[in-house]
């Protein structure tokens, strides 16, 4: 059991680190605002992989502009 739990979690911190690198060399962005949680030292590594909400600088008019198809 101690050795599932490892590797889910050695796994998990992989998948960080890389989502991490993609960002650094710029395949990913974020768009959240600056007062968002994954902008905060030591968080910021599990932007992409933790399941919990961002706070978007997108108004809410802007979010269903880009929901929209584009024509």
């Amino acid at each position: 059991m101690k050795r599932a739990v490892a590797i889910v979690l050695g796994g998990y911190i992989l998948l960080a680190l890389g989502n991490k690198a993609a960002e650094a060399a710029g395949a990913i962005r974020c768009g959240c605002a600056n007062e968002c949680w994954c902008k905060r030292p030591g968080l910021n590594l599990f932007r992409w992989v933790f399941p919990w909400e961002h706070t978007s600088r997108l108004t809410d008019e802007e979010k269903v502009k880009a929901a929209l198809p584009k024509p």
